[in-house]
């Protein structure tokens, strides 16, 4: 079973992270610590491979991980997991939790290692208070600014997605990724599985297809490092 409780502090230890946080930047450990007492945040504790599944009040909360990796899943009403985002140390979930929200659809996040996070209610950011006023901006302009790698995730998200076939799919995110890494050999940090569920297709069909774009000469793989060895279809600028 995962920790989850609310707190109103926190250790030294993981005050240090949140201070190396996106949403945190540029504020000290002791106003850290004042939001903290004021917002009362969730703190969720995560083994690898454990999960948390994100209802009711908690799916309009902001989503700080500070420490390790998460996945991040949107449950349908018949209980299938589609894969949403993958999430480090050093960024927020926010919008995609919102975005969730406003569709009623339930979020659950897995650990691909040992994870902590914080849900943070928006009301402690958005609803002014007098003696947190110049805390509670500093984290709206994080807020703004971390979005911007959010919007890029999903946009990618829905790009593939809209690939009409498997081999397109792959080849499309396999391109962003040689474009973020600026390398031809590149590692992905999802399993067989996971990509399945984020390119919402079968997975047998995925190993196929990878299968006969190796077969091709077009990429080789093991596990999750790539390389790519027909870069007429990976060209970057």
């Amino acid at each position: 079973m995962e920790k989850y409780r609310k707190e109103s502090s926190l250790s030294d230890e993981y005050l240090e992270l949140l201070i190396k946080h996106t949403l945190f930047s540029g504020l000290d450990k002791n106003q850290i610590s004042r939001f903290i007492a004021f917002a009362k945040p969730y703190l969720i504790e995560l083994e690898q491979g454990q999960a948390a599944r994100l209802t009711g009040g908690l799916s309009n909360h902001l989503g700080a991980v500070f420490s390790g990796e998460v996945i991040v899943y949107g449950i349908d009403y018949s209980g299938n997991r589609l894969l949403h985002n993958h999430i480090g140390s050093n960024q927020t979930s926010g919008t995609l939790f919102s975005i969730l929200d406003y569709i009623n659809t339930q979020v659950e996040v897995e650990a691909k290692e040992q994870a902590v996070m914080l849900m943070i209610n928006r009301d402690a950011i958005y609803q002014v208070n007098e003696a947190l006023a110049v805390i509670q901006h500093r984290l709206l302009v994080n807020m703004i600014e971390s979005q911007r790698s959010m919007f890029r995730d999903l946009s990618l998200h829905l790009y593939c997605l809209c690939q009409r076939s498997i081999r397109d799919k792959i080849l499309k995110i396999l391109y962003f990724f040689a474009e973020q890494n600026r390398s031809y050999e590149f590692d992905i940090p999802f399993s067989r599985e996971d990509l399945a569920n984020y390119l919402a297709v079968d997975r047998a069909s995925l190993s196929r297809s990878l299968g006969e774009l190796k077969a091709q000469g077009i990429i080789d793989f093991k596990k999750n490092h790539f390389k790519v060895l027909s870069t007429q279809y990976f060209q970057y600028d």
